[in-house]
């Protein structure tokens, strides 16, 4: 079986956050809709998303544009997806988790920047920055090990 027409993530992932960790090579210049046209360099992003009911239906749909680069598009991200410079390189599934939490974690971490304010956050009312985020190149792997951490931190209280 191709392993390009496998789901991303199995199905029945209940509701809460993901991460999508993207590539592009080359600086893009896209169209997002309610933010304009913007500018993000090439390098490594992660978009940190949510989904009330189906966190791997969610990230399937994202996997479906990524690779036809059709679709319709309803997010910021999905303008992102829709480029052809733009990679997906997996999704990673938070169950329970709130998107917010982790885009703080993220945003404050050494080597990162936000290409774009507001992009992934324009109906945010936590205080995010943003949702989409460009990694260092040595931090790009960490990203799963620091919410795991959180994670292992919140069940050792139980």
């Amino acid at each position: 079986m191709n392993p390009m027409n496998k789901a991303l993530l199995p199905s029945r992932i209940p509701g809460g956050a993901y991460i999508l960790h993207l590539k592009t090579e080359r600086d893009l210049m896209l169209r997002t809709g309610s933010l304009g046209n913007i500018a993000l360099p090439s390098g490594h992003y992660v978009y940190i998303g949510s989904a009330r009911k189906s966190i791997s239906g969610r990230v399937n749909r994202h996997k479906r544009l990524a690779e036809t680069k059709r679709g319709k598009r309803h997010w910021h991200i999905d303008y992102m997806l829709a480029h052809p410079e733009v990679k997906l390189i997996r999704g990673d599934a938070y169950a329970g988790y709130l998107e917010c939490d982790i885009a703080k974690q993220i945003e404050t971490m050494k080597g990162v920047s936000t290409p774009v304010l507001r992009f992934g956050s324009s109906d945010c009312r936590s205080g995010c920055k943003a949702h989409l985020f460009r990694m260092g190149g040595s931090l790009r792997n960490k990203i799963p090990s620091i919410v795991i951490r959180k994670e292992k931190r919140k069940n050792s209280k139980t």
